[in-house]
C-alpha cells in the first residue's frame, strides 16, 4: 500500500495534469450555448412553446363565434303509422264540396328518411361577442406566458450553469488544499525525523488532512448533483464549460439607476402583465353575465324533408313526402332561468374585484423583485471587488506565512490556516460573482426585458481558460 503522502502527491499530480490538458484546448460550449441546448431539450420549456401553439388557435375561436354556423342531420328507421281525420270538410275541382268526410292513411313496416340542413349566422349577440373578446384575451395570455418561460429557462439555465462553476470552484479549493497538506506532511515528517521540528507539525498536519477529506466528499457529492441538474437541463454530459477567470472584471455590467427599474418593472414585468389580462378577462365575464339575458337574433336558412315508404306491401301501406326550404330572422328572448343568470352575474363581479386586488398585490411585488435584484448586483459589485482586494492580501500574508516557516517564525498549522484562508477567500469571491451576475439577468427579467443580448453581455464575462 503507497504512503498516504506519496498517494497525495501522486492525486495532485493527476490534478495538476488534468487542469494541463484542458488549458491547452478551447472550452466546448459556454453559456450562450448551454441556454440555446436547454430551448430544444428542456421539458418544461417544451411544454410552454405547446402551450403558446396551444393559445394562438383562440384567435381562431373567436372568429368562429361570429361566423355562420351550419349543422345537418339525417335519420332513418323502422316505423308503424297510422292517421284518421273525422268530419273534415272536403272541395276539389269538377267534385264540389261535402262535409263530414273522413280520410284515414296507415302504413305498416315503413321506412322513415328525415334529412335536414340549418344555417344561422349571428346578427346581434352581446354574450358570444363578449366571449370572443375573452379568447382573444387568452390567446394574448398564452404569449404573454411563454415569453416569461422563455426568459425563467435562461435564469435556470443561467443558476444551474453557475452552481456547476462554483461546485467545482470549491472541489478543486479542496482538493489543491489536501495537495498543500500532503506537501506540509511530507516536510513536517522528514524535518521531525531529522530532529528540526516537534511531532506536534506532522500531528496538525494530519489532523487538517483527515478534516479536509469529509470536505472533499460534500465538495464532489455538491458537484455531481449540480452537473446532473445541467444535463437534465441541456443534455450536455461531456463537454467543459466556460468560466470566471480571477481577473474578471463585473465592473462594466451598468445597474442603472433604481427608479427607472422600479418603473418598469411596475409597468411591463411579465407577471404584472399576465396578471393584468386576467384581470381584463375577469371584467368581461361581468358583460357576459349582464348581456345574459339581452335577445338575440340570427339570420336562419334551412332546407329539410322527410321520404316515408312502406315495404311490407299490400293496400294499407300509405306513403308519404315533404320538402321545406326557408330563410329568414330568429329572435331568442331567455325569460328565467331559475336564478341562475343572477348567481353568475355576481360571481362574475366577487372575481373581478379578486383580480383587480391581486394585479396590484402583483405590482407592489414587481416593485419589491426588481428592488432586490437591484440592490443584489450594485451591492455584489462592491462586494465581489472588496473580496479581490481582500484575496490579494490573503495570498500575500500567505507567501509571508510560508517564508516564516522556512526563517523559523511560523509553524506548519500557521501556514495551513493562511491557506484555507486563501481558498476560502478565493471561493466566496467566485460565489458573490456568479451571484451578481445571477442578480443583473434576475434584475432584467422582472422589468420584463431580460433576452439574448442580455445574456451575451453575462457571457461575454466568461473566459476560454480555466482559472487559476
Amino acid at each position: 500500500m503507497l504512503n498516504p503522502a506519496i498517494n497525495f502527491r501522486l492525486r495532485a499530480c493527476i490534478l495538476a495534469l488534468m487542469l494541463a490538458v484542458s488549458s491547452g484546448s478551447a472550452y466546448a460550449i459556454d453559456l450562450l450555448d448551454s441556454w440555446h441546448a436547454a430551448q430544444t431539450k428542456d421539458p418544461l420549456f417544451s411544454a410552454a412553446r405547446a402551450g403558446a401553439e396551444a393559445g394562438k388557435t383562440k384567435n381562431d375561436q373567436a372568429k368562429a363565434l361570429k361566423l355562420p354556423q351550419v349543422t345537418a342531420t339525417a335519420g332513418t328507421g323502422v316505423v308503424h303509422t297510422y292517421n284518421k281525420i273525422s268530419d273534415a270538410q272536403f272541395s276539389a275541382p269538377g267534385l264540389g264540396s261535402a262535409g263530414g268526410a273522413a280520410f284515414k292513411t296507415q302504413t305498416d313496416q315503413g321506412i322513415d328518411l328525415r334529412w335536414n340542413v340549418r344555417a344561422e349566422q349571428p346578427l346581434y349577440n352581446a354574450e358570444r361577442s363578449t366571449a370572443a373578446h375573452q379568447l382573444n384575451k387568452q390567446a394574448q395570455l398564452a404569449d404573454v406566458k411563454f415569453s416569461a418561460e422563455e426568459q425563467q429557462l435562461i435564469l435556470r439555465v443561467t443558476k444551474a450553469y453557475f452552481d456547476v462553476l462554483l461546485a467545482e470552484d470549491t472541489l478543486s479549493a479542496v482538493k489543491k488544499q489536501r495537495s498543500a497538506v500532503a506537501q506540509a506532511l511530507t516536510v513536517a515528517k522528514g524535518r521531525f525525523n531529522e530532529g528540526d521540528v516537534a511531532i506536534i507539525d506532522t500531528h496538525e498536519a494530519q489532523a487538517k488532512d483527515d478534516a479536509l477529506v469529509s470536505q472533499e466528499l460534500e465538495a464532489e457529492s455538491s458537484y455531481q448533483l449540480a452537473h446532473a441538474a445541467l444535463v437534465d437541463l441541456t443534455g450536455d454530459t461531456d463537454h467543459l464549460l466556460a468560466r470566471l477567470s480571477e481577473q474578471a472584471n463585473l465592473q462594466q455590467l451598468n445597474a442603472g439607476e433604481l427608479k427607472d427599474w422600479l418603473a418598469l418593472a411596475q409597468s411591463n414585468s411579465p407577471s404584472l402583465h399576465m396578471q393584468q389580462i386576467q384581470q381584463g378577462i375577469a371584467h368581461d365575464e361581468i358583460d357576459k353575465h349582464r348581456s345574459s339575458n339581452a335577445p338575440i337574433l340570427n339570420l336562419v336558412a334551412q332546407a329539410g324533408g322527410e321520404e316515408l315508404r312502406g315495404i311490407g306491401g299490400g293496400s294499407s301501406n300509405s306513403e308519404l313526402g315533404n320538402h321545406s326550404v326557408s330563410i329568414g330572422v330568429q329572435l331568442t328572448i331567455p325569460l328565467f332561468t331559475g336564478g341562475m343568470r343572477n348567481a353568475k352575474y355576481e360571481e362574475a363581479i366577487a372575481l373581478a374585484e379578486q383580480a383587480k386586488d391581486e394585479t396590484e398585490v402583483m405590482r407592489l411585488r414587481a416593485g419589491q423583485e426588481a428592488r432586490a435584484a437591484w440592490m443584489g448586483m450594485t451591492v455584489g459589485k462592491s462586494k465581489a471587488k472588496a473580496l479581490e482586494q481582500a484575496l490579494h492580501s490573503s495570498k500575500t500574508k500567505l507567501d509571508a506565512t510560508e517564508l516564516g516557516r522556512e526563517v523559523g517564525d511560523r509553524t506548519t498549522l500557521d501556514v495551513l490556516n493562511a491557506e484555507q484562508e486563501y481558498y476560502a477567500t478565493r471561493t466566496e469571491l467566485f460565489r458573490v460573482r456568479y451571484q451578481t451576475l445571477l442578480s443583473f439577468l434576475n434584475l432584467a427579467a422582472t422589468a420584463g426585458v431580460l433576452d439574448e443580448k442580455r445574456l451575451v453581455e453575462v457571457n461575454s464575462v466568461l473566459s476560454l481558460k480555466p482559472s487559476e
